[in-house]
C-alpha cells in the first residue's frame, strides 16, 4: 500500500492520492467497515470504489465532488464525506475493532502519524450531543507542530460517545489531554480518561479501554470519581474480555505481589486475607503468625501494587487479578489470549 506523510507534500497530492486509497480500502479491508462509517449519500457513489471494476471511477469529473458536496451539507450530518475525513472515520473503525496490522499503519502514516509514538485517549458525551462542535473543540485546543500543522488526533464516535486519540509525545501532554476532556464533554455525562499506550497496537487498546471502560461502568456499584480513569475499571474491562484491563491486572497487580523470590509470602498473604473474608485474625491463623505481621505484609502489598486489600472494592480489584494470573499461569488461556 502507498503511504505517504500529511505533514508533506502539496495539499493537491495528498488529496489524489487520498481519493485513489479510498477506491482500494473495500478491497482491502472489508465492505462492512466500510459501508458502516460512510454516509448514505456516498454510499455507492466515486468517493469510495467497492471493487476493482469501480475503482477506475473514483476521479470522475463530477462524481465524488458532488457526493462530497451533497454529503457535507445534509443538516445533523457528523460525517463530511470528503476523503481525509472518510479515511479517518475508517481508521477508527479498524482501531476499534483491534485491527492493527500494516494496512492500518500505512493508512495512518497517510494521515500524518509516524510508525513509532504514543499515545492515550479521551472519551465522553459531546455538549448538546453535538458531535462536530465537540470535534472541533478537541482539536483546536491542541498545539500544533513545529511546521504548523495540527496535532496528530483520531476522533471517532461510538455509542453516542466521541472518543478522541491524542499523540501525547510530539507537544502534548497527559495532564493536557485530561484538561481538554473535561473541558470540552459534557461535564454531567461520564469522562473517561484513557491509559497511555504505543504505537499502532497500543492505539487499538487505547481506544478500546475508553470504550469498554464507559460501558463497563454500567455494571459498576461504586462511585467513580469525575473524570475516572480506565484503571478505576480494570475488573470488569477484564471481564468484557478487554486484553488491555486482563494484561494490566495480571502484570501491575499478580505478578508483581508474585515477585521472584518463590519464599515471598505476600501474593499468599493476600489471597488468603481475601479468601477469609478480610479477617486479620483468620488469615494469620492460617498462616501460623502474629495479625500484626499479617498487617505488614497488606501494607507491603499495598505499597508494591498500589491497591488496598482492606478496601472493598480494591479488593476486588486485587481477587480479580490474582484469579487471572492463576488461570494464566496454569496455561488456561486460548491461541488467541482469551479463557
Amino acid at each position: 500500500m502507498v503511504s505517504v506523510s500529511a505533514h508533506s507534500g502539496s495539499d493537491s497530492d495528498r488529496k489524489d492520492l487520498l481519493d485513489l486509497l479510498m477506491a482500494r480500502l473495500a478491497v482491502l479491508l472489508g465492505d462492512d467497515v466500510l459501508e458502516r462509517d460512510r454516509p448514505a449519500d456516498v454510499a455507492g457513489t466515486g468517493v469510495v470504489g467497492t471493487t476493482d471494476e469501480t475503482a477506475g471511477t473514483a476521479g470522475a469529473p463530477g462524481t465524488a465532488d458532488q457526493s462530497n458536496a451533497t454529503a457535507a451539507t445534509a443538516p445533523g450530518s457528523p460525517h463530511p464525506a470528503d476523503a481525509r475525513t472518510l479515511l479517518e472515520s475508517i481508521v477508527f473503525a479498524c482501531l476499534a475493532e483491534s485491527t492493527d496490522d500494516e494496512r492500518v499503519v500505512s493508512l495512518m502514516h497517510t494521515l500524518g502519524w509516524p510508525a513509532h509514538y504514543v499515545c492515550c485517549s479521551i472519551a465522553g458525551t459531546p455538549p448538546a450531543h453535538d458531535v462536530a462542535s465537540c470535534a472541533a473543540s478537541i482539536r483546536s485546543q491542541l498545539p500544533t507542530h513545529a511546521d504548523g500543522t495540527p496535532e496528530d488526533c483520531l476522533i471517532g464516535e461510538h455509542d453516542g460517545n466521541l472518543v478522541a486519540l491524542v499523540r501525547v509525545d510530539d507537544g502534548t501532554s497527559p495532564d493536557q489531554v485530561a484538561h481538554i476532556a473535561e473541558t470540552c464533554f459534557d461535564g454531567h455525562e461520564p469522562i473517561c480518561l484513557g491509559p497511555t499506550r504505543q504505537n499502532a497496537d497500543g492505539a487499538s487498546r487505547a481506544i478500546r479501554a475508553v470504550i469498554n471502560a464507559l460501558f463497563a461502568l454500567n455494571a459498576c456499584t461504586r462511585e467513580v470519581p469525575q473524570p475516572m480513569r480506565c484503571e478505576d475499571l480494570l475488573p470488569e474491562r477484564a471481564l468484557m474480555g478487554d486484553e488491555d484491563a486482563r494484561d494490566e491486572l495480571i502484570t501491575s497487580i499478580y505478578e508483581a505481589l508474585k515477585g521472584d523470590n518463590p519464599n515471598d509470602p505476600t501474593l499468599q498473604t493476600v489471597s488468603i486475607f481475601l479468601d477469609s473474608g478480610a479477617s486479620l485474625d483468620a488469615t494469620a491463623r492460617a498462616l501460623s503468625v502474629h495479625p500484626n505481621t499479617v498487617r505488614y505484609r497488606l501494607k507491603r502489598a499495598t505499597e508494591i501494587c498500589g491497591w488496598d486489600a482492606t478496601d472493598t472494592r480494591e479488593a476486588y480489584v486485587l481477587s480479580t487479578a490474582i484469579t487471572l494470573g492463576r488461570l494464566r499461569d496454569a496455561g488456561l488461556w486460548r491461541d488467541d489470549g482469551t479463557l
